[in-house]
This record gives structure tokens, C-alpha cells and sequence, in this order.
């Protein structure tokens, strides 16, 4: 695929007046290494606070930093905003590690209401050979701080990421080439936006020209795009698609998705020569409809060419239809039922910090979970009660290596010491497991419901065995499960019962 470097926007784009324009301030310290705490917006910061969100919010992690959830009653469940968290400054160039690559993004927050839910959006331009090609390596220009007003009339942030590719030859700089592994380049940044800065994931809107438009379509939008919980795209000067490579969320399929194509803008229009964005939009508008997005349009752009577009005009058509932002809740009105009992219980905000969400089901047996900002998940089930799992510990790291609830379960008790390190007890309907754990061993599980772990109960808990070397494996007709003071403990399928030896 090829697609145009072209990236000037004609007069007709948006300008603001000095009365609107951002005003550059400094990027806060703590949002910078002690090397570049205080300097100006433009210069290089590295943002290890939000590298660090970013590698913890994975999907699979995302309830343990992010959100959470767990409620003692799914009627009582409701829809709010996320947690106020101190927003990111505005600054240009920030440079941001993740998944491998390392390059840079703008960001503008000025002006912002933290009291109403905070929301982003996410510009990615087109290929360039040159940085004089291109706008979006001028943050302080017109058209980016025009985009910037833009945003701020929804109370968002903009975002305007860098494409990690450096190499200039061929195609130059691109989105579209190395597409996964910028993909997941852009991934590690949002989640670590998210996370870091508390930004509503259902108000997220992507807009990309030409390269960036194919970006969007073929990889953000098609692969691994969860983390999408609502907003929209503008899809500029192309936009063609293969299909899904994730299967996409209900919230995702509803995704206000619209393609704005010149009728001019076809094959000779650009380079290659033979590369029609008229006729790509048009396949990848169908497409997404037949793989079940239920709101997409194209919108044809009488006389322009691939160079014409007013970018940020059409973008502002797309925020437009966004809602206003809603007022967020405060913490404290997110606490309910069991779940709030036993917080207040076990030490309140001093003990888990606040929550981050509302409560949020699992969709496992009925259970709901909850996150807090001192990086634990409350889970609650109508078997199990309320409980929390406490992450960055090796227990809670190895639940959620188990896979959460549909693992181990729910848990029943909170984590608790040991003289020589911890465990806790989770239930998986008549599955009942211990997670054990000692700086010797690490943190494995004992199945108490199975054989081996009835034996190794009788035979004095990590008192006589000793603690779990490795979790239950199989052997030639069972089971077996090693232990650190020496032994094997092997179950026999034949005859039900179980069998020590020194291993």
C-alpha cells in the first residue's frame, strides 16, 4: 500500500485568533526525568510515570489499574466518568517507550474542566520524506493548535502522535508500514494516557489523513481495539480495510466511523500513480459496514483533490456529535454495598486508595469487580462475598497470570501473612485453590478441593510439605505437584488416592 505525504491543509482550515490560541506552559516535573524537569514544552521529555501506566494497562491488566470492578449487586451498577486525576500539560515532542519502539507525540490540555469527564483525541497525519512535509512537526502552527480548539469546545485532550518509523527512503515515514508493531507502539501510549490522566475511554475519537487514515482502518480499528469504549473516527483521504483481525466489542461496533473522500481525490491524484483514496474509502466504508459496524458513513467532497482537504474542519464536524461532557461523579459515590462494607471495614482510602470506576460485572458467575487507585481490584460474588487482590504482589501477579476469575475464582478472603510470606484462598464454584507464596518459591497454587491439596492440608500446610514448587502436573495416571522440603506428592486417577515421596 501507498499512500500521499502530503499534508498541507488549504486557507479554508480552521485558524485560531490570538485570543483562542494555546498558550505553551511547562511540563510538570513530575512528569519528567530530573534532567529535564523545567525546561519548555518543546524540549524532549521522558515520561517514565506514564511508560510505566502504560506497560500495567494491558487488557488483560487493565482491571488492576485502571478501572476495576466488583459490586455487590449488578442492579446497583451505573454509568459514570472516570476518577479526577491531575491532567497531563501541554507539551510537544514528549518521547515515549513502548512495545519496543520509541518516538514522540504532542499533547494540548489547556483550558480543560477536570470537574466534567475528560475525553481524547487522537490525530495521526500522513507519510512525509521530510519534517517540513508535514504539520504535525509543527505543534505550534495553526493547524494543530486550531485541532486543539477543537477539542477543548468537548473538554479532550489532543493527542498527536509521531509515527515510530524513522526510515525516509521508499514510502518515507509511514503508519502503515511495520503496522502491528506501531500499533502496538500507539496502544502502550493510549493506555498509559488513560491510565495516567483518568481520560474517559468513551469518549476517544480518532481522526487520520491519507497514510494515517489507512492506519486507523486497517490496524487501530481492526485489531485488538477494546480499549475503544466509545467516540468516533474521521477517516480523511482513504481508508481501506482487509476485515477484523479482533473480533470488535458491541461498543466498538457502534463507533460513529465516517469517511470523507474528494471526487477528485482518485488514481493520478497522488502517489502511486494508480492509488485511488476515492475508490479506498469506498471499499473500506463497505467492509466495515459488513463486518457489523453499525454507523458508518461516506461523505463524497465535491472538486477536491487528495491535497484540498480542511482537515480540522472536518474533524470538528465529527466532535460535533459528541454529547457534552458529563459532570464526573466524586469517589466516595462510587461505594456501595458489600463491596463498600468491607472497604470501610479494612482501612477505607488509607488502605486501597480511592476507586476508580463504578462497579463493573465480570461476566463470570454473576461477579462484579471494582478498582482502586493504591493498585488493587475489589472482587465481589454472590458466592464469595467481597474481597480484594492486591497487584504488584506475587500473588496478585499470579492470579492474574491464572486468568483472573475464570481461573482460580473469586477470592474469599483478603491476602493474608504468613511468617515466611503469604497466601490467599479464592472459589471457583466447588474449586477451592490457595495461592501460596514465599520469597523462596514464589507464588503457586494448591488446589484444596483436589487430592493433593486434602493430603497436603492433613499433612500440616506448608508446615509439613512446605510451600508449592510448581502448580499440579501431569503424570502417567494423575497428577502431580512438588513441594520445598523435598517432596512429590503424586494423585493416582485408578485409585483416588495419593502418594509421597522425596523427590
Amino acid at each position: 500500500m501507498h499512500f500521499s505525504r502530503h499534508l498541507a491543509v488549504p486557507a479554508a482550515a480552521l485558524v485560531l485568533s490570538a485570543a483562542t490560541a494555546l498558550v505553551p506552559v511547562l511540563i510538570g516535573p513530575a512528569l519528567m526525568s530530573p534532567a529535564t524537569a523545567g525546561t519548555a514544552p518543546s524540549t524532549t521529555a521522558h515520561l517514565g510515570t506514564l511508560q510505566k501506566g502504560a506497560a500495567q494497562t494491558s487488557t488483560a491488566q487493565a482491571r488492576a489499574v485502571q478501572t476495576g470492578a466488583s459490586a455487590s449487586s449488578a442492579s446497583m451498577l451505573q454509568a459514570t466518568a472516570p476518577r479526577a486525576a491531575a491532567l497531563p500539560t501541554t507539551g510537544y515532542h514528549r518521547s515515549f517507550t513502548g512495545a519496543g519502539k520509541t518516538s514522540t507525540y504532542h499533547v494540548y490540555a489547556d483550558g480543560l474542566d477536570r470537574s466534567k469527564a475528560v475525553g481524547v483525541l487522537y490525530y495521526l497525519g500522513g507519510d512525509y520524506t521530510s519534517v517540513k512535509e508535514t504539520w504535525v512537526h509543527n505543534p505550534g502552527g495553526t493547524h494543530l493548535t486550531a485541532m486543539a480548539a477543537e477539542a477543548r469546545k468537548k473538554n479532550m485532550v489532543l493527542v498527536v502522535p509521531i509515527s515510530p518509523d524513522t526510515d525516509t527512503s521508499g514510502n518515507g515515514v509511514t503508519w502503515w508500514e511495520e503496522a502491528d508493531g506501531n500499533g502496538d507502539w500507539f496502544r502502550a501510549l493510549q493506555a498509559g494516557l488513560t491510565s495516567n490522566y483518568g481520560l474517559d475511554a468513551s469518549r476517544t475519537w480518532l481522526a487520520g489523513y491519507s497514510g494515517g487514515a489507512e492506519f486507523l482502518t486497517y490496524e487501530l480499528l481492526a485489531d485488538r481495539q477494546g480499549w475503544l469504549q466509545g467516540g468516533g473516527a474521521t477517516i480523511i483521504g482513504g481508508g481501506g480495510s482487509d476485515g477484523m483481525q479482533t473480533a470488535p466489542s458491541a461498543a466498538v461496533r457502534s463507533l460513529s466511523l465516517t469517511w470523507f473522500v474528494g471526487s477528485k481525490d482518485v488514481a493520478g491524484s497522488t502517489t502511486p500513480a494508480t492509488w485511488s483514496a476515492s475508490a479506498t474509502a469506498a471499499q473500506g466504508r463497505q467492509r466495515y459496514a459488513r463486518d457489523g459496524f453499525t454507523r458508518t458513513r461516506l461523505t463524497t467532497l465535491p472538486g477536491l483533490s487528495h491535497d484540498d482537504y480542511d482537515i480540522v474542519g472536518l474533524i470538528s464536524k465529527g466532535l460535533a456529535t459528541l454529547p457534552p461532557a458529563p459532570a464526573t461523579s466524586s469517589p466516595s459515590s462510587l461505594l456501595r454495598g458489600a463491596i463498600r462494607a468491607d472497604y470501610l471495614a479494612t482501612g477505607g482510602a488509607a488502605t486501597y486508595g480511592q476507586p476508580t470506576s463504578a462497579e463493573k460485572p465480570t461476566g463470570v458467575h454473576g461477579g462484579v469487580y471494582q478498582g482502586f487507585t493504591k493498585n488493587c481490584t475489589y472482587y465481589w460474588s454472590p458466592q464469595t462475598g467481597a474481597h480484594p487482590v492486591r497487584w504488584g504482589t506475587g500473588i496478585g501477579n499470579a492470579y492474574r497470570a491464572a486468568d483472573l476469575e475464570r481461573g482460580w475464582g473469586y477470592p474469599v478472603i483478603a491476602e493474608r501473612a504468613l511468617a515466611n510470606g503469604a497466601y490467599q484462598d479464592f472459589h471457583r464454584g466447588t474449586a477451592r485453590f490457595r495461592a501460596i507464596y514465599s520469597p523462596r518459591t514464589g507464588t503457586h497454587a494448591v488446589k484444596l478441593s483436589g487430592g493433593i491439596g486434602t493430603a497436603w492440608q492433613k499433612a500440616g500446610h506448608e508446615h509439613g510439605w512446605g510451600f508449592p514448587t510448581t502448580e499440579e502436573y501431569a503424570v502417567n495416571g494423575g497428577v502431580a505437584q512438588k513441594f520445598s522440603n523435598g517432596w512429590v506428592a503424586t494423585w493416582h486417577r485408578a485409585t483416588g488416592k495419593v502418594t509421597v515421596a522425596k523427590g
